[in-house]
């Protein structure tokens, strides 16, 4: 019997696999490469600790890189609670086999001129160099990162 799942889109610190595999029960089943149209990727969502998460904003001339992912429905409580602050929202992205609905983590609360941490950092650019993001889009990302904590 198959499971019941819902697709995700993740675009930071979860396009490292091993990352967001440890914020699940079961692990994910990746589904490629997908795009979110009209958004941006933005260093702007404040951790208790005052550095950066990031976020998507809307922004007509952008795009959001990430990963999409099917994930089962039973972990979405747990998942949730993984990423504190975010509204859990479904938008249209883009796939090589056309466009989808998928859930994306989104935050209201923008806050300006805070930086991520190192550790942070590292991981979303690990993640979508491992898993085939192309270089000019992480490439902008690092400039939106402005100083490193």
């Amino acid at each position: 019997m198959k499971k019941e799942t819902f697709l995700y889109f993740g675009y930071a610190s979860n396009l490292d696999i091993s990352t967001l595999t440890g914020r699940l029960n079961n692990p994910p089943k990746l589904n490629g490469l997908a795009v979110l149209p009209h958004y941006g990727f933005r260093f702007n969502f404040q951790n208790p600790d005052g550095s950066a998460r990031a976020n998507v904003i809307e922004s007509k001339n952008e795009s959001v890189y990430g990963l999409l992912f099917e994930v089962e429905y039973s972990e979405l409580e747990y998942f949730l609670k993984s990423e504190p602050g975010y509204d859990f929202v479904e938008k249209e992205v883009l796939t090589k086999n056309g466009p989808v609905k998928a859930r994306v983590f989104i935050s209201q609360k923008l806050v300006k001129g805070i930086f991520p941490h190192q550790e942070y950092f590292e991981t979303i650019i690990r993640g979508g160099e491992a898993n085939g993001i192309p270089k000019g889009y992480l490439a902008s990302i690092i400039n939106r990162a402005g100083k490193i904590m």
